[in-house]
């Protein structure tokens, strides 16, 4: 049994991400001998932070059959919400601070579902929009003007380290991929969002009710990426209206999640999956900042990791249809993206 467990893992996504990455480090440790050192390796888990805090709304939004384009509009709205609010009542300890950023994105979140869920709009264009749009209110609101952050017991988190190595914001986002991996894999809910992503007809048989846990999951989109504003604003000690639309951390979290085996068509992986994708990203970004490769070489590279999830996506998605005799074409139609239909 243990043999079997053994070459399941050795053929899982999570494996492959793991041999990718540990070829990556080896071949920047030779080219770039003290690459990794402590400094460096802290302001890597620093920026993987970020990424790994919107795997956790993006992920089981795309098992859901689900995609939101809006995370890092609410995130940069949220963190402006946070610092005006830190402004406005220096008095009050920071973290009751954050339920009033947390409703922000928690009433984004549910416009995003009104919008998709009640009038049926496709998702992808339906998000965008809403993205355009909270950027220019959170542009006009604060006339483009950054807010700095002076409550030193909160950015003085990002400055804290366990063992004087990992940061402190890096795990709680750990704590969050393990919470929501925890959910996807052992509770009902996340059964049900995979079974409404795989398929919604038979989830409808099955007495759940695919709109209830789409709504519920644009919702949670929007809290966290409200919260990784919040963190935001706190490692860079400042909330800048264009913060997030510039790092766009949603896209990060997006193309991990594809590589670490979450369909993009929905019904199927893993939050572990996506980590250690968004792991794999970050690695690959630092390793060319360290050998002094130009910087848009990473944009290429990491839309080039897009097609080639997308594809292997899509190849898996063709057998698996194939191997249950069905249509993979869906009717002539083509494969049907995320919010593209009910």
């Amino acid at each position: 049994m243990k043999t079997s467990v053994l070459k399941k893992f050795t053929q899982s996504k999570i494996f492959q991400l793991i041999v990718i990455g540990a070829i990556v480090v080896i071949v920047t440790t030779i080219i770039q001998g003290n690459a990794y050192n402590k400094p460096n390796l802290r302001q890597i888990m620093n920026t993987i932070t970020i990424n790994l805090i919107f795997v956790c709304a993006v992920a089981p939004l795309l098992m859901c059959g689900g995609i939101d384009w809006a995370g890092s509009a609410i995130g940069t709205a949220a963190m402006m919400v946070f610092a005006k609010l830190l402004q406005m009542f220096p008095g009050i300890p920071w973290p009751i601070m954050l339920l009033p950023l947390m409703i922000s994105g928690a009433i984004i979140g549910a416009l995003n579902a009104f919008f998709i869920v009640k009038l049926n709009l496709v998702a992808f264009i339906a998000t965008m929009a809403m993205s355009t749009v909270i950027s220019g209110i959170t542009n006009w609101t604060v006339k483009g003007v950054q807010l700095q952050i002076t409550d030193k017991a909160f950015t003085g988190l990002s400055s804290t380290f366990l063992f004087d190595m990992i940061p402190v914001f890096f795990i709680f986002a750990l704590i969050l991929v393990v919470f929501y991996s925890w959910m996807m894999m052992k509770t009902n809910l996340g059964r049900n969002i995979v079974m409404c992503g795989g398929n919604a007809a038979a989830a409808r048989l099955a007495g759940i009710n695919p709109q209830k846990i789409k709504t519920m999951l644009f919702i949670n989109s929007g809290v966290i990426a409200s919260l990784g504003g919040a963190v935001w604003a706190a490692q860079n000690r400042m909330a800048t209206p264009t913060a997030l639309m510039t790092t766009t951390p949603h896209m990060t979290a997006f193309i991990g999640a594809l590589l670490g085996g979450v369909s993009f068509f929905g019904g199927s992986g893993s939050l572990g999956g996506a980590f250690f994708g968004v792991a794999l990203i970050q690695l690959l970004a630092y390793s060319l900042q360290t050998m002094g490769i130009p910087i848009w070489v990473n944009g290429l590279i990491n839309g080039m990791l897009l097609i080639i999830a997308l594809t292997i996506d899509d190849i898996a998605r063709r057998l698996r249809m194939k191997k249950l005799g069905l249509n993979s074409e869906g009717g002539g139609k083509g494969a049907v993206m995320p919010g593209m239909s009910k």
